[in-house]
């Protein structure tokens, strides 16, 4: 009976562990002592109180309460066995985690879980029933090796997410489905688990654990929800690493994608160690596909002749006088299967030993990279010799390079190989063509337009290409000079020449003017270059290309930008150039190749990805080698550089070195040409009338008014001179200088000045969006008029900048409605006749509200782009004088300019800033061919 009541009070928090045990002890003590101790207490109670004559009260007494305890200790274990036995739950709702994120467990139930029996028959070798099929199955299946190491996982522990406080309900998971499944059942009952029992976690970067409570038995089970390797590590972030590679990104790239995501990061260290873990593999698979190029290169290759391009690179730009990167790389590249027969890489700087050398320590034994020693600019032909050696040693010589003339490999080659033989790439020798004409064009005005040099680059390469030996290559070039100074006499067999086909009507179509070359001393320079191309024509004859080899390079800088740095790890760029070297050859179905390498599944995305995108690169290739897809192309390039070319003619100089200096020396640099008038439906219509002193174009302004569909503006003007009497009779204002007073038909009101009125109105249209104004006969009165005021004030300029343009609606009146319709033009006739109104002309509020009415009822869906005229049209027109007295061109050609804003000082820039400048504005300006060609004439003359 002691015993029994020891139990409860050993059940305290700190023995939540030995709960279970006593439980049961409880349960069993109280069992005994109802069957044996309760029954006899109780009897000798009973019989002792019979025989109570015979004993003293004590003892009847001493009885009675034995007897009363020996029943409640029955009751007793009838409560602590119905409460042990159904399943209660006592002790359990307060469990806490040990310092290793797991409950406490009692001895009882102290059994291995399914994880490490599973580790165990690995280790052991055993085969259980279930047991996976050996070797890669799929992203789920598993591994069998004799060796593995179960506490792998302790290699990701510096992970910031492994931290098990931290709640497993927030961010999310990459999670593999099937591996879930199997592993959601108890380790102790094999009862199935759920989700909702989660009660912590531990991530390893994008892999982890669920520990999962069992409703059953209370027993936590740790749910690995991904799949782990040979190592015991987590695939998904060996298979990051491969993805950081591919992508072309670096730890901290992956890590803010990953931030961006809300996934568990891995850390710094962690990819970098899995990077150098994959550097074997990836290396070994990058071999095996050059070997499988190199053989298909010489089953292609004719009569055993192996041709490649060779070309090398850097990992940080650099120029013709700046070459310091500290790393380099370089490739032969097959004619025939266009894939990469080997490449080399040279590195001037290893991390690991550059530490050890600061801290003066020994440097310790590792893979070291550091191959290279010399200068940066000498490591391509160092690769090119390592490289062909390395070719003639597997049966795969190679017997013709094409390369550029940028190094001195071509030179070691010979020197190593003498059979040998070289082609010069066509790209290359276009671009040292056009860096001679750049650097001729500094002392010679003459080409200093991009179209000339243009023009003179395209003529050298009609005759190199165009020459089937060295002869004719020679040929073409001596009538290059020639043709370019308007002699035409070796031009008979040229097909790109067509001055025989019409020599009366032949002109250049790039130079100047359309007219020949005239600088001597420029002819001397171009006689130069073709002497120095004829002494070249051997190599010219046939021209190779290393176009591959520069797809190659691009390719590398996507896996290996040149803005970051791989070059100082043991691994990192060797593995970036060897994932381009296999996406060259095998395509993006390479990723596969490395997944198994790395002991890894293919994965059944990667593979199906993978298949589409090389798909879509195949057929990509097919349409970029099509006739129909080159000539686009090329119409493409000349629509988008004829395009640039008249943005520039159209706003003048506006990035260089020194700009604002220049700027400030020539202010016409940056004149910007205006472009024709478009109505796009934004703008704001403002109705617009002036009152004057008289009818001439210079009196004085007395009245504005202007009215928009929101706002409306009004304004009398002090007049400086007197109102003449017809001008009074007409609007019926007078003014009183003596009282300095304004009558308006014999009502007061209030003028201010002219310069006030004039800022008001400018501030009135600046409130509009892209205000256009309208009126009527405003083009031959009221424009002038206030333009020349406006001039006065030199508020011209900042007026133009805030008025888009004018619209005169008598000028749309007389274009859109028949002469016999109406009457005559007047507003005050149309008005009546279309509205229906009279109105009290004469006055500006009047005029411009019935002006308003007139337009919203005839005349807005007539009014198109074609109506409205530039706030300096004048001025324009006014340019033009000379043109029109020579009658060089004709009137409306000058109307139509002016009414863009084009004056004639725009048309010299335009001529000065492009030699098809003066064509593409009046193109724009839908000016007639024979329109341009005279004025053309005129100004270049």
């Amino acid at each position: 009976f002691i015993l029994t009541g020891t139990f409860p009070f050993c059940m305290t928090p700190r023995r939540q562990s030995r709960w279970k045990c006593l439980k049961i002890a409880f349960m069993v003590c109280c069992i005994v002592g109802a069957a044996t101790f309760v029954p006899t207490v109780f009897s000798l109670g009973v019989v002792g109180a019979i025989f109570r004559a015979e004993y003293k009260s004590g003892a009847a007494v001493l009885s009675s309460i034995i007897a009363l305890l020996g029943f409640v200790e029955l009751v007793i274990a009838i409560v602590a066995s119905s409460f042990c036995c159904c399943c209660s739950s006592f002790g359990s709702s307060e469990r806490k985690r040990n310092t290793f994120g797991k409950f406490s467990r009692s001895k009882s139930a102290d059994k291995k879980s399914s994880r490490s029996d599973y580790f165990k028959w690995l280790n052991d070798g055993r085969k259980l029933e279930d047991s996976p099929q050996v070797g890669l199955r799929n992203d789920h299946g598993n591994y069998v090796y004799e060796y593995l190491d179960v506490g792998a996982e302790a290699e990701l522990e510096g992970d910031n997410t492994s931290d098990v406080s931290k709640s497993w309900t927030i961010e999310r998971r990459i999670v593999e489905w099937n591996i879930l499944s199997e592993g959601m059942y108890c380790c102790t009952c094999k009862c199935p688990l759920h989700l909702s029992d989660i009660v912590g976690e531990r991530l390893f970067g994008l892999g982890g654990l669920l520990m999962v409570d069992c409703k059953l038995c209370h027993t936590v089970t740790d749910v690995h929800f991904g799949k782990r390797g040979p190592s015991g590590s987590y695939d998904i972030n060996t298979k990051a690493s491969i993805g950081m590679i591919h992508a072309g990104m670096g730890p901290t790239h992956l890590q803010n994608f990953l931030a961006e995501c809300n996934l568990p990061s891995i850390t710094e260290s962690t990819l970098r160690k899995k990077e150098k873990e994959l550097s074997g593999q990836i290396k070994n698979v990058t071999i095996q596909s050059c070997n499988m190029a190199q053989r298909e290169e010489k089953s292609l290759s004719t009569n055993g002749n192996i041709e490649a391009s060779f070309d090398g690179g850097w990992q940080k730009r650099g120029s013709s006088w700046n070459y310091n990167s500290n790393t380099g790389h370089a490739t032969f590249i097959g004619k025939e299967t266009g894939k990469v027969l080997s490449f080399d890489l040279r590195s001037k700087t290893c991390k690991i030993c550059e530490f050890h050398q600061n801290k003066k320590k020994t440097v310790p034994e590792h893979e070291c990279h550091l191959n290279w020693h010399g200068s940066s600019k000498s490591m391509e032909a160092d690769m090119a010799v390592a490289m062909a050696h390395r070719l003639k040693d597997d049966e795969c010589e190679i017997n013709v390079i094409h390369a550029d003339n940028d190094a001195s490999t071509t030179a070691r080659l010979e020197v190593e190989f003498g059979n040998i033989q070289k082609k010069d790439d066509q790209n290359h020798v276009k671009k040292g063509l056009s860096t001679s004409l750049y650097n001729i064009s500094k002392s010679y005005k003459e080409l200093q337009k991009d179209e000339t040099k243009q023009y003179i680059l395209r003529c050298f390469m009609y005759a190199i290409k165009g020459g089937d030996n060295e002869d004719d290559i020679k040929i073409g070039l001596q009538r290059i000079v020639p043709h370019i100074f308007g002699s035409h006499e070796n031009c008979k067999d040229a097909d790109w020449c067509s001055y025989h086909q019409n020599p009366e009507k032949f002109m250049y179509k790039s130079l100047p003017n359309g007219k020949p070359l005239k600088s001597e001393g420029l002819k001397v320079e171009l006689n130069n270059l073709v002497t120095k191309m004829i002494g070249r024509s051997n190599s010219l004859n046939d021209l190779g290309s290393t176009q591959s080899n520069e797809s190659f390079n691009q390719l590398v800088s996507v896996k290996a930008p040149k803005s970051r740095h791989y070059g100082g790890s043991s691994c990192s760029l060797q593995n970036r150039l060897s994932a381009a070297v296999l996406q060259k050859n095998e395509g993006y179905g390479y990723l596969s190749k490395i997944n198994e390498a790395a002991n890894l599944s293919p994965g059944e995305f990667t593979m199906a990805i993978s298949a589409v995108r090389d798909q879509k690169m195949e057929k990509r290739k097919e349409k970029k080698n099509s006739k129909e897809y080159k000539v686009d192309r090329i119409q493409k390039k000349r629509n988008r550089n004829t395009n640039e070319r008249k943005h520039l003619v159209r706003e003048g100089k506006t990035y260089g070195s020194q700009m604002e200096f220049d700027q400030q020396q020539d202010p016409e640099l940056t004149t910007e040409i205006p472009l024709p008038f478009y109505l796009d439906g934004t703008e704001c219509k403002v109705f617009f009338d002036l009152e004057t002193t008289g009818l001439g174009r210079n009196s004085d302004i007395i009245q504005i008014a202007a009215k928009s569909y929101s706002n409306s503006f009004n304004r009398y003007v002090i007049p400086r001179v007197d109102i003449q009497i017809e001008a009074s009779k007409i609007t019926g204002i007078t003014y009183s200088h003596g009282t300095n007073k304004m009558y308006v038909r014999g009502q007061i009101v209030e003028p201010v000045s002219l310069h006030k009125a004039l800022l008001d109105f400018i501030h009135f249209l600046k409130e509009q969006n892209q205000p256009i104004i309208l009126g009527h006969n405003i083009c031959n009165f009221d424009i002038p008029v206030i333009v020349n005021k406006l001039k006065e004030y030199n508020l011209f300029s900042t007026f133009c900048k805030t008025v888009k343009g004018f619209i005169d609606t008598m000028k749309v009146a007389r274009k859109y409605i028949p002469k016999h319709d109406v009457e005559n033009f007047k507003q005050q006739t149309l008005v009546k006749q279309f509205v229906g109104e009279n109105y009290l002309a004469h006055n500006a509020i009047e005029d411009v509200d019935s002006l308003k009415t007139l337009y919203d009822s005839k005349l807005a869906l007539l009014v198109k782009s074609d109506d409205v005229f530039a706030i300096s049209y004048h001025n324009c027109m006014d340019s033009y004088s000379g043109l029109l007295s020579s009658k060089i061109v004709s009137r409306p050609v000058c109307i139509q300019l002016a009414k863009d804003g084009i004056s004639l000082k725009h048309l010299k820039l335009a001529s000065v800033r492009d030699v098809n400048g003066l064509k593409f504005v009046l193109q724009d300006h839908k000016i007639p061919p024979k329109s341009v060609k005279c004025i053309q004439d005129f100004l270049s003359d």
